[in-house]
């Protein structure tokens, strides 16, 4: 079984972009191989020193009940942003000139309404993606197919020929949405809370950062970071429509977000089965990520979205 996360991963490896029906992944890169490791902590510093926003440093541990008295404060609208790595990814945004306002952002979004806006957003980016695979394919030019590795599952990898190849990007062309699978027996907590201001096994940070956006509207928080429209990441402004619809029908919002994780909490869960489902095709739509490289199916997202109160995007 081709393992989606080998795909991308390869592919930054030789730089470029990857098509695919769902995504033109545009391949990023961190600290340049040549760049002095000071002349790189310097330059991140300073974007850091650009956030125009108050900062708390906290703990992992204690980071949520913090933001629950900084929530309450009325200053603005606190986000747990992670540890400093994080932090830099977010100060990115104040590094690009002639970034957008908050306040443009935030028009854009009132333009839009969810889901269709976004239905029609990723609709028309899977045609154009794959108009790109097959104008790539046709030129018959091995040079240009991406590297695509073959994980097995006992973690052996093999490159893929240029035939196999085209083969496996002919065959994504025809890919339809995922299947609703079987209902588990068990529903796992998708998310399971806060996950920002923990490292992969569950131990907190020993500091991650909050930022006190000057707002009191929790959707309008990817709006003052700048946050998303870099690879299958919505722009800002989709966001905001995204966590203003989940704000009135779920009572969501944003608790943390980091360079590519968004946690999410809320005050009512999907009251049935049917509902749950059309959620979960819904928040697909916004982040295929959590489906495509996490439950496989429908039916698990849509169970943990019964389960929990806390709801979990990640982006690659």
């Amino acid at each position: 079984m081709m393992d989606r996360r080998s795909i991308l991963a390869s592919a930054a490896a030789v730089g470029g972009i990857v098509a695919t029906p769902f995504r033109a992944v545009a391949v990023q890169t961190g600290k340049p191989s040549d760049a002095p490791q000071d002349e790189y902590s310097a330059a991140i510093a300073e974007a850091i020193a650009a956030i125009p926003y108050r900062r708390i440093e906290a703990t992992g541990r204690e980071a949520l009940n913090i933001w629950e008295r900084l929530k309450s404060s009325g200053e603005g609208w606190p986000v747990i942003v992670g540890g400093d790595e994080d932090l830099a990814q977010i100060a990115e945004q104040w590094t690009i000139e002639g970034g957008a306002r908050p306040e443009d952002i935030l028009a854009r979004a009132d333009a839009l309404r969810h889901p269709d806006s976004l239905r029609a957003l990723v609709a028309a980016q899977r045609e154009d993606g794959v108009a790109a695979t097959r104008e790539m394919l046709a030129k018959g030019d091995d040079q240009l197919l991406p590297r695509i590795v073959d994980v097995d599952q006992d973690g052996n990898a093999r490159s893929l020929s240029p035939a196999e190849v085209r083969k496996t990007m002919l065959e994504g062309l025809e890919a339809s949405e995922p299947d609703v699978g079987e209902w588990p027996a068990e529903a796992d907590a998708m998310g399971g809370g806060l996950t920002v201001g923990y490292d992969l096994d569950g131990k907190p940070l020993d500091k991650v950062h909050i930022l006190i956006l000057p707002t009191k509207e929790p959707a309008a928080a990817p709006a003052y970071l700048r946050w998303g429209g870099w690879n299958a990441c919505p722009a800002p402004e989709y966001h905001v429509a995204a966590l203003r619809d989940w704000h009135r029908r779920y009572g969501g919002v944003p608790v943390a977000m980091t360079g590519d994780v968004i946690n999410v909490r809320v005050t009512r869960r999907p009251a049935s089965r049917d509902e749950a489902l059309s959620l979960a095709r819904e928040q697909f739509l916004y982040c295929e990520d959590i489906v495509l490289q996490g439950t496989d199916t429908f039916a698990p997202l849509a169970a943990g979205l019964m389960h929990s109160d806390w709801w979990f995007f990640w982006w690659d």
